[in-house]
């Protein structure tokens, strides 16, 4: 379908021409036809940096037209058009700049684009604003180097400027004091990401910026930064500044195997680096001491006891702080991107650090007998060690001193028994002293007493009685009181009866009692010969005892 010829009427074109006038502009006055119907606007239109115009997603038309008008009125008049575009990749770009009459003031101006596609009339629709404004962007950027190193790891950033008038068509650079925007990656083991920078353009239109990428830069760009009256151009491109790493090794000791969680280890040792002329001392490393062996793939230095910075021969020494769930102490150099990433290196300091335990079971007994028994175990929530050291320990003034009873070790189920013969009073107390495995710990201290008792009186009365006649036997049973000996009222007594001859011991009466004064008084019957002897029924609290065994002949 052939385009449309249609003239306005010559009132109207004046009118239009009065209006262009009076916007200080001076633009033909021709105003296409409307068509059938109009299609929206596309998000890909676009006024190139050079002045050119790029409409989007109309690949397939047949024909097209851009215009430029003076405003969104129906009827604004047309300030340029153009039928001269190229399509390339889905996008129709106009093949010059459209120039706008003399005079134009500097702004965005509404665009139509007409075109006409295979099955269809002619149509037209809005496109997006023609951007008539100073267009000023990053001609060109580049770096100082091309690899960051640990001993050159900032980067100075370079670039020019240009700048575009549309309403003379001249280009120069950048005014002094504009803004530069860079946005950069950074490809690093801990600081990968993102950054941004600012620079300012001086008066030749020059800019610069320096960087510390703490690794690989990997791109980015550079725009100017959006000034009222100002088209940015599209960001320029930075350049890829890639790691040259180097390769270390490292040797470290300890000054002693056994630490004490929450004590310090020295560490000491030295670090070198590969260099063209071989192995050198390695000054300024970030040396650190671990208690998790490093990968070459930690981002960060995991569970770190100490660290330092070795001098300048490569030398280095600081404390490292032990903890328990350590059996090894690892010197190496703080995770880098410019380390070699295959592999790291690291000196491993073996340690043995005593754990935390319980006593349990704990029990410590006394009994009547004065028999002393002391048994538990050692409890560590890890593991148990067999065959640890422990004392038996015994203080007779209130806990003040303590001295050692018996010294045994644990079993294989670190397990312990001590038997020994205790004292009236004391508190006593099971002691384990550090060893490699286990921390130096002390039980509970406990007081185990009883009250000492005696018979201080025992006789039997006649000395030679009948035989199956009647005897008495009597005494007196006494208590310790305060280093004093007093009569032990209600005590409980058994008489025993040994005929001669014979080994066995037989009761006789087990219930026998002292009185007030600790006074006994019991009728027995004279069975035969033999011997006869009390003991004393015991209770929780006292020491037992017994009288010395006394012969009678009966007649």
């Amino acid at each position: 379908m052939p385009r449309s010829t249609r003239r306005l009427p010559h009132a109207f074109v004046r009118a239009a021409a009065v209006f262009a006038l009076s916007a200080g502009v001076i633009a033909p006055a021709v105003v296409l036809a409307p068509a059938a119907h109009a299609d929206t606007g596309s998000a890909y239109d676009a006024t190139l940096d050079d002045g050119r115009y790029r409409v989007g997603l109309l690949g397939d038309a047949l024909w097209m037209k851009v215009s430029v008008l003076a405003s969104t009125a129906p009827d604004a008049p047309v300030l340029a058009s153009t039928e001269e575009l190229t399509q390339l990749n889905g996008y129709w770009t106009t093949d010059a700049p459209l120039a706008l009459p003399e005079g134009t003031a500097l702004g965005d101006y509404p665009v139509r684009i007409d075109y006409r596609v295979p099955g269809r009339t002619t149509t037209y629709r809005a496109g997006a604003p023609y951007s008539h404004k100073t267009h000023i962007g990053v001609s060109r950027i580049t770096a100082d180097r091309t690899t960051t190193s640990w001993d050159h790891r900032q980067v100075v950033l370079s670039g020019t400027t240009t700048s575009w008038n549309p309403a003379t068509g001249e280009r120069s650079t950048a005014p002094a004091g504009t803004q530069v925007k860079l946005a950069y990656t950074v490809n690093a083991l801990t600081t990968s990401g993102q950054r941004t920078g600012t620079a300012t353009v001086g008066a030749d239109g020059t800019f610069s910026l320096t960087v510390t990428p703490d690794g690989q830069l990997a791109g980015g760009t550079a725009t100017i930064a959006q000034t009222p009256g100002v088209d940015p151009d599209d960001p320029a491109y930075l350049p890829y500044v890639q790691i040259e790493q180097l390769r270390y090794r490292i040797t470290a000791a300890g000054d002693k195997y056994r630490v004490l969680a929450g004590t310090d280890l020295r560490v000491t040792g030295t670090v070198e680096r590969l260099t063209d002329e071989g192995w050198k001392p390695f000054p300024g490393a970030p040396v650190v001491a671990t208690g998790t062996q490093p990968f070459a793939y930690d981002g960060s230095a995991v569970n770190v006891l100490g660290s330092a910075t070795s001098s300048a021969t490569g030398t280095f020494g600081f404390p490292a702080r032990v903890q328990y769930a350590t059996d090894y102490v690892y010197a190496s150099l703080r995770p880098s991107p410019y380390f070699v990433d295959s592999t790291r290196p690291y000196d491993r300091i073996d340690v043995a650090v005593p754990q935390q335990f319980t006593y349990t079971p704990y029990t410590i007994t006394l009994d009547e007998f004065g028999r002393l028994v002391a048994q538990g175990g050692l409890s560590n929530s890890t593991y148990c060690a067999a065959a640890q050291p422990v004392t038996l320990q015994a203080s007779l003034d209130n806990g003040r001193t303590w001295r050692n009873l018996r010294s045994g070790w644990t079993d294989n189920s670190c397990q312990y028994t001590f038997s020994l013969q205790g004292y009236e009073s004391a508190y006593y107390r099971v002691y384990h002293p550090v060893t490699n495995q286990l921390v130096a710990k002390t039980s509970t201290a406990l007081k185990r007493a009883r009250t000492a008792t005696r018979f201080s009186a025992f006789g039997i009365s006649p000395t030679t009685p009948v035989v199956n006649g009647k005897m008495t036997v009597s005494g007196t049973v006494q208590r310790k009181v305060g280093g004093v000996w007093k009569p032990l009222a209600g005590a409980k007594l058994t008489l025993v009866y040994k005929p001669k001859g014979s080994t066995q011991w037989y009761w006789v009466s087990q219930s026998i009692a002292t009185n007030t004064y600790g006074n006994f008084s019991y009728r027995a019957t004279a069975y035969g010969d033999g011997s006869w002897a009390l003991y004393l029924n015991t209770t929780g609290s006292y020491f037992y005892s017994e009288t010395n065994a006394k012969y009678i002949d009966a007649r």
